[in-house]
């Protein structure tokens, strides 16, 4: 029988695995047009930029980001902690004018992340 310290480093060994995979496939899918296609914020999203963003939203919490409205009607990307009691930080300093250049600036850190640069 598997002991639970086996397990875990299993699932590590399976889930690293998979986003590897996973990631070699988006870069490989990845494009101008696919980010302009986000941008332009289309009521039926192609296939490619779907499993974009479900990546982006099956990352861990701590590599994850949202958009938080500040008080003045702008916008601004946040990533998370991951720490109970540490609330999140500022992504960037940059600040938006709309929800959906937010959204998409959202977009944009993740693909940083996923390209590296």
């Amino acid at each position: 029988m598997i002991d639970d310290m086996e397990q875990t480093d299993s699932d590590k060994h399976v889930r690293a695995h998979f986003d590897g995979v996973t990631r070699q496939y988006l870069q490989s899918i990845l494009n101008d047009g696919l980010i302009e296609e986000h941008r332009r914020n289309p009521p039926h999203l192609s296939e490619p930029l779907s499993r974009l963003l479900a990546w982006c939203q099956r990352r861990p919490l701590v590599e994850q980001f949202a958009v938080k409205a500040e008080a003045d009607g702008s916008f601004r990307v946040i990533s998370f902690s991951g720490v109970r009691g540490k609330g999140p930080s500022y992504a960037t300093k940059q600040r938006y004018t709309t929800l959906a250049e937010a959204r998409h600036g959202v977009l944009l850190r993740h693909i940083q992340d996923l390209t590296g640069t």
